[in-house]
C-alpha cells in the first residue's frame, strides 16, 4: 500500500509541476477549451458528447487548469465519457487539490474520511485538507 501512495504522489507532483510552468498567456486558451468541454458534456446548445468532452477537459487539465482536473477526475471515477479508471481519477483530484482547488480540495476530504472505494479512510488528514480548505477560500479573490 506504500508503495502505490509513493507512485500516486509521485504522479501527484509531476502534474502539479506541469501546471506550475504553463505560460501565463495560456489561460484564456485554457478556459475556452475547459468551458467547450463543458458544453459538450451537459450538451449546452449543441449535442452532449461525453467523449468529445472528455477530450476537452482532459487537455486542459493536462495544461494546468485546476477545474479541468477536478471535472476530469470525476469523469474518470464514473467512466462518463471515457473508460472507468479510479487511480487516474485520484491522480487529477490530488493534483488539483494540490492547487488549491476548492471543490477538489473538499471531495477529496470527503472521499478520506469516508474511506471510498480507492481510498484509506484518514479523517485526520480529512480535518487538514478542509481546514486549508477554509484558509484557501479566506484568501481567494472576490
Amino acid at each position: 500500500m506504500m508503495r502505490q501512495l509513493t507512485i500516486v504522489r509521485a504522479a501527484v507532483l509531476a502534474l502539479c509541476a506541469a501546471a506550475l510552468h504553463a505560460p501565463a498567456h495560456a489561460a484564456p486558451q485554457l478556459d475556452a477549451t475547459f468551458e467547450l468541454g463543458r458544453q459538450y458534456r451537459h450538451g449546452a446548445d449543441m449535442p452532449r458528447d461525453s467523449a468529445r468532452a472528455y477530450a476537452l477537459i482532459e487537455s486542459a487539465a493536462r495544461a494546468g487548469h485546476s477545474p479541468a482536473m477536478f471535472i476530469a477526475a470525476a469523469m474518470l471515477a464514473t467512466g462518463e465519457g471515457v473508460r472507468r479508471d479510479v487511480v487516474l481519477a485520484r491522480r487529477w483530484l490530488e493534483a488539483a487539490a494540490e492547487l488549491e482547488n476548492p471543490e477538489a480540495m473538499q471531495q477529496l476530504a470527503m472521499n478520506l474520511r469516508e474511506g471510498a472505494p480507492g481510498y484509506e479512510r484518514d479523517e485526520q488528514r480529512a480535518a487538514q485538507l478542509l481546514d486549508e480548505l477554509a484558509h484557501a477560500m479566506k484568501h481567494r479573490a472576490h
